[in-house]
């Protein structure tokens, strides 16, 4: 037997993966003149004979190894043909995109297709489409030349009489073998250019950071389109000369400039980008039609801020290095390094760069005028492909293909703008440094600096005091405080802070005085605030119930002039000082108070707020979230929390009323919710984690109000709920050191989370490390200009100096703070929070945001909050570790971690699934309500990766697993791939599924399915465990009975009339015996039932001999939900009572069955089953099964199209399949007097019974059944 390439079989596998479509290398040329169709047949022929590669199939032996069969020529030539077909000239791009999306069976199809399409008597296109395993972009030279020299022979009646090839590809294959030698043999040549490559390659990052518009899919994808990358002939002029005087290659040159733009683009300063080479290293292969091509990896390091021409040169020397150990093929550089794999994007490298110096398709046919046109097809195999090349007349020609999943079309157009702006530059000036590079296109520049910064607005005249004051004369008697002891009107809270302030005057309180504020939260905290203000003062926030220590480093660090405390307001005689304002001169650059921002880490530090910057942000807020003397905002955070700010002071400005809640009150939900109503509040601000605090204890605490929201990343459930249930809400964001908040956004249901864009007379700008403004969809740091600036940290130049750094966008002797917020502008014009800079880790090479697993966690039903950090043991290896606090109606931990851990698999790659989960009590907080990522216990306990196996089919795969992977213990949750498993395992695990169960797992379905629970879901759709002793039974025990009591859960079957698949969904189900009902005469034998109110009365007498009362739980699929429901309205009949009626994307009896089924036959149906089992398994071992479950549906089916659905007094809970465009809910409601409750599942309607699919409905199924008996 022949083997394949090694480039061979990584094609053959992920042919088998992702498609065939995928790997077709294809053109087109314009014929124009006489063609004569029979020499073009015979050339054909001619080409097929010449090259052995054209007639070669391929097949697998009994252990999956495949291997080359070179057909006899006779044969071969059997397959050769070139169908006309008549296309108007409108129709022939169509045309050429459906020929060249053949799909090739490599087990029996030569790898060669040709059509012609007729458009005119002499007009033709003829359309060459070759498998990318039997060629390559370098095979098209010597295509085109022999295809010509055949036929201009062939239509002078000859045959062609070119010279014999030297060497065939199977010499080539078995030829690199000998050359590699064994691998397990240092001193072989493959060893030593493995070596080379395991250090090259070590710690690459994985994957490359790219500005993504979607986030990267679990299984990833291959559908893809292309843009022109548009490069003046000026500037080709320039890169050639570039590179001839440097000794460079083209492609070298591509190379380094698309490393500068992929560094610009938030990739960092370690880019690795992949490209090809021809890898015909001998002479002997130049004629050879065949697949070659090899791919190398060129790793740039942009460390240090190079020059282009250093940029250059590493690159040459990197390019040198990679060319002397191209003999090793990428497969196996692959399968040596073994690196983390991931179904969502290749190994090593995702963006690829290619230049093709490759001869031209030169088809020069006798008698006809032959125009090439470039027939591509809309697929790519990597995240980006920048490919380019020089046309006839020496301009350079490029275009970017992109993956659609990814990218959309003007991200990708833009990236091509700004790979021509660095072409142009580094033409311009090879010693232009990196830093100094512009990649913005036009006009971006001036609408991200510019344009988003236009807020210039009036300030709060006068200050706060003033305001204040304008407020008590225009209502004096409206009310302003009301605390839980006392409530104060305007004219009170004036009178009595001018009071105070008198006192505070005659105690020395003057302009920059400091006095430190140690209150409880009663009526006398925010009078002594205004009094410190009115004073000429500035106020130092202090929480008394902080921690002694903490209020003792804060005095002694802030040295106040005098420290206001409980004691010292008992006794001070103030009661009987003027109730007018003092007479003091103050300044809006004046301190308003100096704020120790809480952290947890590190030493406290104070920041000092001048007065200008607290009314800037006062006005800003009224301007965006007005009040009226109708509303009554909520103050509950701390006072040593800016955030407190809002809560404080906006109220009075807008002459609405506070509500003060007391410490005991803040932190009690039951309390909280109370104070909320019997105060009638209208408008609450606070943390994510104290809605998140409050939601779980009150489902509907934000039901009608006004909310702002603010101070950490919102998780997009919480967001959801709150743009639901709100009258209005925000999410706003700034830190202290800007004054409360810098930035504002909508929460709007659907339109994810954002955090806007910049309030009055304040400038956000997003940069790179070198302080220049990066492109829109590029993640950078946040820096905050404008009047909102804090003066600094008090009594810390060094760390000022570090913060708050000149503006280079401003006016001469601007600031503008540091943030150490990662954000990017979004396609809307908003901010969008990404991460902390130092909460972005690195584990196994992956770059990972911890924020996106946090939201993937905190997204599921059962989760209250979450929180993930990275963890190090002593040997120094980093893992992921998840916190979770469950909800209030959760699952026992034990059963909720696996069934997070499979929430997390359906959504996130592998390499961001945690290694551990852990259950919380409450997730520790800062005093401001921020999760304290340093209080979290660094002790954990695995989560359960594994898991022992619940049924025969588990058992017996894992035991295939153990076998192939060399390991003694294997879960039913563990990852083939993550235990060492690659493609050459995933084949010989596919054989063996085939031997052992016989069934046929494609390759696909073990990329995509890859835990032994997954496999054996998938296996359970066509078979049964080994223990089912009647798997064509009208009752199906789907499990064994757990003795806990409760009632059972019942499935119905599908129109097939088997409820094997529900094997699947019975690993879900926590602490019940669970059943399937099935169509009698599934076995065969049995007649079966004539109507579906017979099959109604059956099921139901079945299910009373076995549960004589309710109450019943139903659930079911497809056909099986309309029964579901059948079932459910005859048991209410009958006085049953039925606690769960569940309907898994299913319409109502005679509701458009007629119009699908109605001229069916029984082979239309067995056509339906074959095609849906074969998305998933091989259907060519289950043609009896497939006979007879095809004439059960047919009845099933003829049944149902002319019976109506019965009218249920009850409830459903109904679960959507989103990924199709019928939905079925509405339809039901004639037929269902309760609630219908909906959910929408991530699935077609064929994939419900799939891992994650399932997962999604028992999320909502565990909720309700927990509390049931």
């Amino acid at each position: 037997m022949i083997p394949l390439s090694f480039v061979q079989r990584r094609t053959w596998f992920l042919h088998q993966l992702e498609g065939a479509e995928t790997w077709n290398i294809s053109s087109a040329f314009r014929l124009t003149g006489r063609l004569d169709q029979e020499a073009l047949l015979a050339a054909l022929g001619d080409l097929v004979d010449r090259h052995e590669i054209l007639r070669t199939v391929y097949r697998t032996d009994e252990d999956g190894e495949p291997y080359q069969v070179i057909l006899p020529l006779e044969e071969a030539l059997a397959q050769v043909s070139v169908p006309v077909t008549d296309v108007p000239p409108e129709g022939v791009s169509a045309a050429v995109d459906e020929t060249v999306a053949h799909w090739f069976d490599l087990e029996t199809e030569i790898p060669l297709r040709a059509r012609l399409l007729r458009s005119g008597p002499e007009e033709h296109v003829l359309v060459l489409v070759i498998h990318h395993i039997a060629s390559d972009g370098s095979s098209g030279a010597p295509l085109a030349r022999d295809l010509a020299a055949a036929y201009n022979a062939r239509r002078a009646g000859r045959a062609p009489g070119w010279e014999p090839l030297p060497v065939q590809y199977k010499d080539f294959t078995m030829w690199q073998r000998e050359v590699l030698g064994d691998l397990a043999d240092p001193e072989s040549l493959g060893a030593q250019q493995v070596a080379y490559w395991r250090r090259e390659l070590e710690g690459v990052p994985q994957p490359l950071d790219l500005p993504l518009d979607r986030p990267r899919s679990v299984e990833g994808g291959t559908d893809g389109d292309a843009v022109p990358i548009p490069v003046a002939a000026e500037v080709m002029a320039g890169l050639q000369k570039l590179a001839d005087g440097r000794g460079l290659t083209m492609s070298m040159v591509m190379q380094a400039a698309l490393g500068v733009l992929l560094g610009k683009l938030g990739g960092g300063e370690d880019i690795p980008v992949g490209t090809p080479i021809a890898g015909r290293t001998d002479e002997a292969l130049n004629d050879l039609i065949g697949c070659f091509v090899n791919n190398l990896v060129i790793r740039m390091d942009l460390s240090g801020d190079p020059t282009f021409a250093a940029l250059l040169a590493q690159v040459r020397d990197k390019a040198l290095a990679a060319y002397e150990n191209q003999d090793v093929p990428f497969e196996v550089l692959v399968e040596q390094l073994n690196p983390d794999r991931s179904a969502a994007y290749r190994p090593f490298f995702q963006v690829m760069c290619g230049w093709q110096n490759t001869e031209k398709w030169s088809l020069e046919l006798d008698g006809l005028d032959v125009e090439y046109r470039q027939a591509l097809l809309a697929t790519t195999q990597v995240d980006v492909f920048f490919s380019m090349t020089t046309d006839e007349t020496g301009a350079l020609r490029g275009d970017i293909s992109y993956a659609t999943h990814l990218f959309d079309r003007d991200t990708v157009e833009d990236m091509a703008a700004r790979y021509a702006r660095v072409l142009r530059q580094l033409a311009a000036d090879p010693q232009m440094r990196i830093s100094e590079v512009d990649v913005l296109v036009e006009g971006e520049r001036e609408l991200l600096l510019t344009e988003v910064n236009d807020t210039a607005e009036p300030t709060l005249d006068g200050g706060l005091a003033e305001a204040l004051r304008r407020q008590a004369e225009a209502a004096p008697d409206a009310p302003a405080l009301i605390a839980e002891e006392e409530t104060l009107t305007y004219r009170e809270l004036e009178a009595r802070s001018n009071r105070l302030a008198h006192w505070l005057v005659g105690r020395g309180v003057r302009a920059e005085s400091l006095v430190a504020v140690l209150l409880p939260r009663t009526a006398n905290l925010p009078v002594a605030l205004l009094a410190v203000l009115k004073a000429g003062g500035a106020y130092i926030p202090v929480d008394p119930d902080h921690p002694r220590s903490r209020i003792d480093f804060v005095l002694d660090q802030a040295r106040p002039a005098l420290v206001l405390d409980a004691d010292t307001l008992a006794a001070a005689d103030w009661e009987h000082c003027p109730d007018t304002p003092p007479e003091v001169s103050v300044h809006p650059d004046n301190t308003q108070y100096v704020i120790y921002t809480s952290g947890s880490t590190g030493t406290p530090k104070g920041v000092t707020i001048p007065r200008g910057a607290v009314a800037n942000f006062l006005a800003a807020a009224r301007r965006r979230f007005p009040m009226t003397a109708a509303d009554r905002m909520l103050f509950s955070t701390t006072v040593s929390f800016d955030m407190a700010n809002t809560e404080l002071y906006l109220p009075f400005v807008c002459g609405a009323t506070m509500v003060l809640a007391k410490k005991e009150t803040v932190t009690d939900p039951s309390a909280m919710t109370a104070l909320l109503r019997r105060h009638a509040v209208t408008v609450v601000q606070a943390t994510p984690g104290f809605w998140q605090m409050l939601l779980a204890h009150e489902p509907d605490a934000a039901r009608g109000l006004r909310i702002i929201t603010g101070a950490e990343a919102v998780p997009v459930r919480l967001a959801e709920t709150l743009a639901e249930q709100a009258a209005e809400a925000g999410n706003w964001y700034g830190p202290s050191e800007t004054t409360t908040w810098s930035t504002t956004a909508p929460l709007k249901a659907g339109a994810g989370v954002s955090i806007g864009t910049p309030i009055g007379n304040t400038q956000v700008y997003v940069l790179d490390a070198r302080l220049r403004p990066v492109p829109r969809g590029v993640q950078g740091e946040l820096y905050i200009a404008g009047d909102g600036l804090a003066r600094g940290y008090q009594d810390r130049p060094d760390l000022t100096a570090e913060r708050f750094v000149p503006c280079p966008f401003g006016p001469a002797g601007a600031r503008m703070y540091r943030t150490g917020d990662l954000v990017r502008w979004n396609k809307t014009g908003a901010l969008e929070y990404l991460a902390r800079t130092d909460h972005q880790v690195k584990v196994r090479g992956f770059r990972i945001e911890l924020g996106e697993i946090e939201h993937v966690l905190a997204g599921h039903p059962a989760v209250s909050r979450a929180a993930v950090v990275v963890r190090e043991n002593r040997q120094g290896d980093r893992s992921i570790v998840g916190y979770v606090v469950p909800a209030a109606d959760a699952a026992d931990p034990d059963a909720l971690l696996p069934e997070l851990t499979e929430h997390l698999r359906g959504r996130l790659p592998d390499y961001m699934v945690p290694s551990a989960l852990i259950p919380l009590a409450e997730i520790p907080l800062t005093p401001n309500g921020k999760l304290d990522r340093q209080a979290l216990p660094a002790e954990h306990t695995t989560a359960p990766a594994g898991g022992a196996p619940r049924n025969s089919h588990e058992e017996r795969l894992a035991a295939v697993f153990r076998e192939l992977l060399d390991r003694e213990h294997v879960g039913v949750d563990d990852d083939f791939f993550a235990l060492g498993g690659h493609s050459l395992l995933a084949t010989r695990l596919s054989v063996r599924i085939r031997k052992d169960f016989d069934v046929e797992l494609p390759l696909r379905t073990i990329i995509k399915f890859p835990t032994v629970a997954e496999l054996a879901a998938l296996l359970l759709a066509g078979a049964v465990p080994d223990e089912v002793a009647d798997p064509f039974g009208v009752v199906l025990p789907l499990n064994s009975d757990p003795g806990t009591g409760k009632k059972p859960l019942w499935f119905f079957h599908g129109g097939g009339g088997l409820g094997w698949a529900y094997f699947s969904f019975v690993t879900h189900v926590q602490g019940r015996q669970a059943y399937a009902l099935q169509s009698r005469g599934a076995d065969g034998r049995a007649p079966l039932v004539e109507s579906i109110d017979e099959m109604v009365d059956h099921f139901i007498e079945e299910m009373l001999a076995i549960q004589p009362e309710g109450p019943f739980n139903l659930v079911g699929w497809s056909y099986g939900g309309t029964l579901v429901q059948a079932v459910a309205a005859g048991l209410d009949r009958r006085g049953h009572e039925i606690a769960l009626t569940a309907v898994l994307d299913s319409q109502p009896g005679g509701q458009g069955w007629s119009d699908i089924h109605r001229n069916k036959t029984v082979e239309d149906y067995r056509d339906e089953l074959e095609d849906f089992f074969g998305q998933y398994i091989g259907t060519g071992n289950q043609q009896e099964f497939l006979d007879n479950m095809s004439k059960v549906l047919a009845n099933n089916t003829n049944l149902m199209m002319d019976w109506e659905s019965p009218v249920y007094n009850g409830d459903i809970v109904f679960f959507h399949a989103t990924l199709k465009d019928e939905m079925y809910a509405h339809l039901w409601r004639p037929y269902v007097l309760g609630t219908i409750e909906e959910h929408d599942v991530a699935a077609t309607h064929h994939e419900m019974n799939l891992p994650g699919p399932v997962s999604e409905v028992f999320e909502v199924l565990n909720r309700k059944l927990a509390d049931l008996a």
